[in-house]
């Protein structure tokens, strides 16, 4: 059977919940109203619309999922007296990504300051917002992580601006991005060497639902006292939300600080809240174990499935395998994972340890200055949750080809290109090794793990449960048939409690073959087009251009029902032109 090769690319192409908010931040907000607000000027179109790039399908969709109006005025005097100045003279978008626009504001005293709104998509109204600013006055205060201040904010869009927003400092230095490639190697390993720092800190602190005078030793003890959520203020009052009492070797002084300050609430992992999930009578934590956490994924899953999932007819469903879009499967294979979900997480207790993670730090999120970093950006759904399912190597030293730590005996009579790309893998090989082994002489926890026994086979059926149907259900299969394979191997008692059949087996290896194919195709063509059929502006046409010859090729070629469903499933390529 063939295995699935690379991480999980979307299908090819194909209202939310009134939260009462917290008085103390009603209050906040309640303050501001006696300024009208003013009808959106339309003029502000461009910081309004998503400009960055576009999508070859599902462009109107996605578009909408990022369009946010707002009083740009009201949003200047805003930052203008966040920071104690006159009048605002300039503003431009500065940055924008998948769920936030960034703005550069310019005062007539020459401050600066950034605003960013969430889009739309961002996540759950006033718990995004609430939440992120929250975390981001945790892991500067507390853990003394660089992160720009904040200097106003409000999450909720009951405002003279019209929308949520935050006010902030501009990040110092310059971002990683930009520099890496000029960099010299010693200054890259002292960045590494940083970065190891900075998870060092966020492994130095985890949370309880209960409050401790001294740290805890006993495993069973750290069991029962996890706290799993998002950070938000005390203040906030956020319903159901805990103190965050600390549980780990640190002052008492520290520990009454942090519970009286803040709190562990409702996660704002938007696979909670995604769709019709934001009406739904779910459970979204806090919660005080780790299978409790993991078997609500699956439920989650199933009843949303069950009440809101729509099936495609085959002609519309362009996907890998005809699972894809029927519920029932989806179904079927979410029951057998509710039965293996509480195994997966049996683990040594320290490895699901409640720890705020940075699950994002790549060269964009990173700024650096004189060989130092600077700031950490984009803590926005970061959240306190089991350590084993958080940690993972950060993307700016992780490095999953083939181990590469010398020059192959034919490099001289290779070509510049392929020396430059050996080179390359070299150098990256060499990275992560030395990261690996810093990190094991720092902070061994994470080391342990990184290295828990097939902990890759128990993680993925956890991370893939979450969005089967609008994402892919081929490599949950293959997730859940690994659990069967290595049953044994993982140390579980008993037998499996499920078992796939032979004829299951083939079938899964035919969509298998489907989906590297895919996997295969996408890869090829990553600099032009991405999974979700997003390109640059000026790659647009020639994108556009490539999939509609696609299409004629694949006409030619077919005939009978396969062309019918093929000229069905691509005439949105032939439709753009």
């Amino acid at each position: 059977m063939p295995a699935l090769s690379r991480k999980s690319p979307r299908s090819l192409p194909a209202s939310i919940v009134v939260h009462s908010y917290p008085r103390s931040l009603a209050a906040r907000t309640t303050r501001t109203f006696s300024r009208k607000m003013a009808t959106f000027n339309r003029d502000h179109e461009h910081f309004f619309r998503y400009t960055s790039g576009r999508w070859l399908w599902d462009e109107e969709q996605q578009l909408r999922d990022r369009y946010k109006a707002f009083n740009v005025a009201e949003l200047q005097i805003v930052a203008a007296q966040a920071i104690g100045s006159g009048n605002c003279v300039s503003m431009i978008k500065l940055a924008e990504g998948g769920y936030n626009k960034v703005f550069r504001l310019l005062m007539d005293d020459g401050k600066q300051v950034l605003a960013r709104i969430p889009n739309p998509n961002a996540g759950p109204p006033f718990y995004t917002t609430a939440s992120e600013v929250a975390t981001m006055q945790f892991a500067r205060d507390i853990l003394q992580i660089p992160i720009p201040q904040v200097l106003g904010w409000s999450a909720t869009s009951h405002n003279s601006v019209g929308s949520e927003y935050i006010i902030m400092e501009e990040a110092t230095g310059t971002q990683l991005a930009i520099r890496w490639d000029s960099l010299g190697p010693d200054v890259k390993l002292s960045v590494m060497r940083e970065v190891v720092s900075m998870e060092t800190k966020m492994m130095s602190l985890s949370f309880s639902q209960y409050a401790f005078s001294h740290s805890l030793s006993c495993a069973n003890t750290y069991v029962l006292a996890v706290s799993y959520g998002s950070i938000y203020f005390a203040s906030d009052a956020v319903e159901g939300a805990v103190p965050a009492n600390i549980i780990s070797e640190t002052s008492a002084e520290l520990k009454e600080k942090v519970s009286k300050a803040y709190t562990i609430g409702p996660t704002v992992d938007r696979g909670f809240w995604n769709k019709e999930r934001s009406t739904m009578d779910i459970s979204r934590g806090p919660w005080t174990n780790p299978k409790d956490y993991a078997v609500c994924v699956g439920r989650r899953e199933i009843e949303w499935i069950k009440n809101y999932a729509v099936p495609k007819p085959p002609s519309e469903a362009r996907l890998i395998s005809k699972a894809q879009s029927c519920p029932q499967a989806h179904i079927q294979l979410l029951e057998k994972f509710l039965q293996i979900a509480p195994c997966l997480m049996d683990v040594d207790p320290e490895l699901t340890l409640s720890t705020l993670w940075h699950t994002d730090l790549h060269s964009s999120n990173i700024f650096v200055a004189n060989g130092h970093i600077t700031a950490i950006i984009d803590w926005q759904s970061s959240w306190a949750g089991p350590l084993f399912l958080q940690a993972q190597p950060p993307p700016l030293v992780d490095y999953q080809g083939g181990v590469l730590l010398k020059r192959p005996d034919n490099f001289d009579s290779l070509d510049p290109e392929q020396q430059t790309e050996i080179k390359r893998k070299i150098f990256k090989s060499t990275l992560f090794q030395l990261y690996l082994v810093e990190t094991k002489k720092r902070n061994p926890m994470l080391t342990k793990a990184f290295h828990i026994d097939h902990g890759k086979t128990r993680r993925l059926p956890i991370e893939l449960a979450g969005n089967t149907w609008d994402d892919d259900i081929v490599s949950f299969r293959e997730a859940l048939i690994n659990i069967e394979k290595y049953w044994k191997e993982l140390g579980i008692q008993g037998e499996c409690p499920y078992h796939f059949s032979r004829d299951e087996l083939a079938g899964h290896a035919l969509d298998a073959e489907g989906w590297n194919e895919v996997q295969d195709f996408f890869d090829s063509i990553e600099d032009l087009v991405k999974r979700d059929g997003w390109t640059h502006l000026e790659t647009f046409d020639v994108a556009l251009r490539f999939f509609s010859d696609l299409r004629k090729g694949g006409l030619e070629h077919l005939k009978g029902e396969d062309r019918e469903n093929f000229e069905k499933e691509t005439r949105w390529a032939n439709s753009r032109h």
